[in-house]
């Protein structure tokens, strides 16, 4: 497709330096450009390659100032958001994704008891149990293991090797990745005065909503009693922990080795970065940012970005480190007054 077309297809609010006739055939990044490939700028850190890449159109922000020695260098797609206009040219751009046969492939199990939508897919080596339902659209791939009496919705997707415990509850469109456990028990012991553990019966279920996303090898725990809620459009990176009775609100991100105790409640569009930690029965607002690593050890009530561990308010927390970066400078400081003071003591003392 030309240029033109490409900025209608990706939401660009005008196209710059072009005449528009020119051929997009492909996406890249922009250190990796290439003639005939579409680009973008979504951070600051990558605004250098602006000059030197060979990228025939950069989808850019609508404040980006562009060198006026760029005039024959590549088009300038000007967005409201870079990230998702490259996003869409992604979509243009990518193979359209294989999707298996429909049926059940000769080596499932399915119980007789099921019932699976003529639509669906089941693929090799999967088990279904009893009393289990199978939306239309579904694929469920290669060695997943689909619990009795699970309900799973249309158009979901569940990768090899999934396991799906008993009684779950998935809504529409729903992603679980690669080696993900839904619904394995909560982690829960009562201690003894024998300095022994008694196992605490997890008897509640996972509830995954509409547009869920689960990443490879996460795994989200039963609740103890009632329920483990993930909220509609929910997206979970890759090896995330979320424990039992734990609820995660609307549109909510997290970033992979995040870990979530028990009874912890998040509001509606957190973002949560890389292995940060959430301890037990404390609750987030919504709109909140935790930064990566950080520890959150108490309820979060405003919005806005915390970080560090203990988690801080981000302005706080950024006045803290600056401080903490001055200190060796201010600890010299404090030894050479000491040996002045100690100096001039002891002139004094000898007098």
């Amino acid at each position: 497709m030309n240029i033109r077309e490409l900025a209608q297809k990706t939401g660009a609010l005008r196209l710059e330096m072009a005449l528009g006739d020119e051929e997009i055939t492909c996406a890249t990044a922009i250190e990796d450009g290439i003639p005939g490939a579409v680009t973008f700028i979504g951070n600051p850190l990558y605004e250098r390659f602006l000059s030197t890449t060979k990228a025939s159109a950069v989808i850019v922000s609508e404040y980006l100032k562009v060198p006026y020695e760029l005039g024959h260098g590549p088009a300038i797609l000007r967005a409201a958001n870079p990230y998702d206009g490259f996003a869409r040219a992604l979509a243009l751009f990518s193979p359209a994704p294989s999707r298996p046969s429909l049926g059940i492939h000769s080596s499932a199990v399915v119980d007789p008891s099921a019932r699976v939508d003529a639509t669906a897919h089941i693929g090799a080596h999967v088990y279904i149990g009893a009393g289990v339902m199978v939306g239309a659209n579904t694929v469920i791939r290669h060695g997943a293991y689909i619990g009795p009496d699970t309900t799973i919705g249309n158009d979901c997707d569940v990768h090899p090797n999934a396991v799906i415990y008993d009684r779950m509850k998935i809504g529409n469109r729903v992603v679980v990745g690669a080696g993900s456990v839904i619904g394995f028990d909560g982690f829960g012991y009562v201690p003894m005065g024998d300095g022994t553990y008694r196992k605490i019966p997890q008897i509640g279920i996972v509830v995954l909503e509409d547009d869920v996303e689960i990443g490879a090898n996460t795994t989200i725990d039963r609740a103890t009693v009632a329920e483990t809620r993930i909220r509609r459009g929910v997206k979970l990176d890759n090896l995330i922990q979320i424990a039992h009775n734990v609820e995660l609100g609307e549109n909510t991100v997290m970033a992979a080795q995040v870990g979530i105790a028990g009874s912890t409640k998040l509001g509606r569009q957190n973002i949560v970065g890389g292995q940060a930690g959430f301890t037990g029965h404390l609750q987030t607002t919504d709109q909140v940012i935790v930064g990566a690593q950080s520890g959150v050890s108490k309820s979060v009530t405003k919005p806005g970005l915390y970080m560090g561990s203990p988690a801080r308010n981000g302005r706080d927390m950024l006045k803290l480190e600056g401080a903490m970066r001055s200190l060796p400078e201010l600890i010299e400081r404090v030894k050479k007054l000491e040996e002045q003071l100690a100096a001039m003591s002891a002139v004094n003392h000898n007098e």
